[in-house]
């Protein structure tokens, strides 16, 4: 059997007892695993709502191996659905030296409970405000085709868990560094950009083809009112959307292309002092096929910094060969 390349230079290296600087960084780790050690999904009853949600955890390769050692945090929402794709991206940016290591903690609707859970969302990502549409000319076609009755808008009380409850319980079980990360996608990316100016909690945020009109612009008000009393935004934010969005008939009633750039440009336009706002427009992407996308590229520039100073993950040229 033929082995991968990587794995026959691993073995060379290990056997010479050189890991080196050039090699995946998880190669200087004695003890460390290959991957991200995935825990079994775990209940949490928050004092909040009625209902509870699940956690699924993933921790750093190291963590076992490195007991003194602290990690950023990237949560994850609508766990169900993105936590495992983000662990398996972040495993292959980590063995590329692409990204640092982190704990991934995904939060959402038990897997068990279906779509029918996952939809609990509308109610758990919706800013205060009017419905669900998005203004104008979206919202009259919208409620063609998907009216949603009078419902709790309470993006307010998911905030108040995640931070204020959630996090300190388990910032007493794992060891966190303190650097958290918000990664949201379509509705989870409109509760995320919400928490930038309700919240202020994450230093660094994520958003995937995110819902940023809904509630009749709930993020958009969100912002104008922050604007008023601030001028500075300490946070590194990547937002990424698929260009074949504008295609999608829903989607386009849904302006989720449309009020990406424009909130884009908003945050350019205000010039906070601290904030550092990238966005991509993939083309040839749509809502969903867009999501490793954002992950992969929203990791890699947001921690572009960390893994620089990691170096390649290859070995270096010979230095007798770079005279040649």
């Amino acid at each position: 059997m033929r082995l991968p390349i990587i794995t026959v230079v691993a073995f060379a290296l290990l056997s010479l007892g050189q890991p080196a600087d050039a090699n995946p960084q998880l190669a200087a780790i004695p003890g460390a695993r290959a991957n991200m050690d995935l825990l079994a999904p775990q209940p949490f009853q928050s004092r909040a709502f009625a209902y509870p949600h699940e956690l699924t955890i993933a921790l750093p390769a190291s963590y076992a191996a490195q007991p003194g050692r602290k990690y950023p945090v990237l949560w994850v929402l609508d766990g169900p659905l993105m936590t495992r794709a983000v662990v398996g991206i972040l495993d292959t940016l980590v063995i590329g030296n692409h990204a640092p290591e982190m704990i991934v903690i995904g939060i959402g609707s038990p897997a068990k409970d279906g779509l029918a859970g996952v939809g609990r969302r509308i109610v758990e990502y919706s800013p205060q405000g009017r419905g669900y549409a998005p203004p104008g000319l979206a919202g009259e076609a919208w409620a063609k085709v998907a009216p949603i009755p009078d419902f709790p808008h309470r993006a307010d009380d998911f905030l108040a868990m995640l931070i204020d409850d959630l996090r300190p319980r388990l910032a007493a079980r794992y060891r966190f560094s303190g650097e958290h990360t918000l990664y949201g996608h379509s509705a989870g990316g409109m509760v995320a950009a919400y928490s930038i100016f309700q919240r202020g909690a994450f230093q660094k945020v994520i958003l995937g083809s995110p819902y940023l009109a809904g509630v009749d612009g709930a993020v958009f008000k969100a912002e104008a009112a922050y604007a008023k009393r601030h001028k500075t935004l300490p946070v590194a934010l990547f937002i990424g959307v698929g260009g074949g969005e504008v295609d999608e008939w829903f989607l386009a009633a849904s302006n989720i292309v449309s009020s990406t750039a424009s909130f884009a440009e908003t945050l350019h336009l205000r010039g906070y002092a601290g904030a550092e706002v990238t966005t991509r427009i993939y083309s040839d992407e749509d809502h969903y096929t867009v999501v490793p996308r954002v992950i992969g590229d929203g990791i890699r520039h947001l921690w572009r910094d960390e893994a620089r100073k990691l170096g390649s993950s290859w070995p270096a040229r010979p230095a007798a060969d770079q005279t040649r």
